[in-house]
């Protein structure tokens, strides 16, 4: 089932080309060039127009982009999958801690395969889109697209997404704040970010929930998305995640405590505020003496 969507021509639309209204819909001419030469098809009153069309009120457009490619190299592996939210363009997932999102070498079983056969069972042909990513052992939500251009509408502008994270920190943090501080990934090689003049701008907002004994529960909401962005900006600080192997005192195989607890956005397509909320995770418990 090919993505279809489908506009009725308003009064300030009235004679514009078909093109320029496109254009309105985030599709450039380039977009729509490809679309149509890779089997989708643009019609006015059904009737299929080119971009210079004049459109009048009351018209309505149809685009129906063609059927998405799937990868050969991902493979559907039935599993259990938390569906949170769901329609006809995106999914709302909640991701186990210890999952990578996409296969690696060590890992071969990804929640990307996952979904796929989720896709096989509710017969859709597309590829996983994932509008931001978790790491392996951040537990928590996350959006999935269902098609490539309902990804790029959501990515267009990843600050319109809000972002909150559960992090359980090693010291007392007695006030909230915020952390200014550029990421820079020092080896090529290597997977840890420090922070550095020369890394691209990050900002992360910190508020504390709870303390404990050595210990401090706080909420961290991203106004940036660079890799690592809260593990490194609460080791920056003095107060690193607790059983974080890279940035605290975590030992390889420890799953450092961090969980995406909180979504807003607005849906792509029906313009609906969507908010999704979960609790603070069984395993950040160890902070409750």
């Amino acid at each position: 089932m090919p993505l279809t969507l489908e506009y009725k021509v308003c009064e300030k639309n009235d004679n514009k080309s078909l093109g320029d209204f496109l254009k309105q819909q985030d599709l450039s001419k380039k977009a729509v060039i490809a679309l149509k030469h890779r089997g989708g098809e643009i019609c006015v009153n059904t009737v299929e127009r080119t971009t210079r069309f004049i459109l009048h009120v009351g018209d309505v457009i149809t685009v129906t982009f063609p059927d998405e490619p799937v990868s050969n190299s991902l493979l559907p592996i039935p599993m259990a999958i938390n569906v949170v939210y769901e329609d006809a363009f995106l999914l709302v997932v909640e991701k186990k801690e210890g999952m990578p999102v996409i296969p690696t070498g060590d890992h071969r079983t990804s929640l990307a395969n996952g979904i796929l056969a989720y896709y096989e069972q509710i017969g859709l042909k597309s590829t996983v889109h994932f509008v931001s990513r978790l790491d392996k052992d951040t537990s928590g939500l996350l959006v999935v697209a269902k098609y490539r251009h309902i990804h790029h509408l959501m990515t267009a502008d990843i600050k319109a997404i809000t972002r909150k994270y559960y992090a359980l920190v090693s010291g007392i943090l007695k006030d909230s704040g915020c952390v200014d501080a550029p990421i820079y990934k020092p080896s090529v090689t290597g997977v840890k970010r420090v922070v550095h003049p020369s890394g691209q701008r990050a900002i992360t907002h910190y508020e504390v929930v709870q303390q404990f004994e050595g210990r401090t529960l706080v909420s961290c909401t991203l106004e940036t998305g660079r890799t690592h962005q809260i593990r490194v900006h609460m080791a920056y600080i003095g107060h690193p995640m607790l059983k974080d192997p890279l940035y605290g005192d975590g030992i390889e195989g420890d799953m450092q405590l961090l969980h995406s607890y909180f979504l807003e956005f607005i849906h792509p397509i029906t313009g609906e505020r969507l908010s999704f909320k979960t609790e603070v995770p069984n395993r950040f418990k160890i902070g409750d003496d």
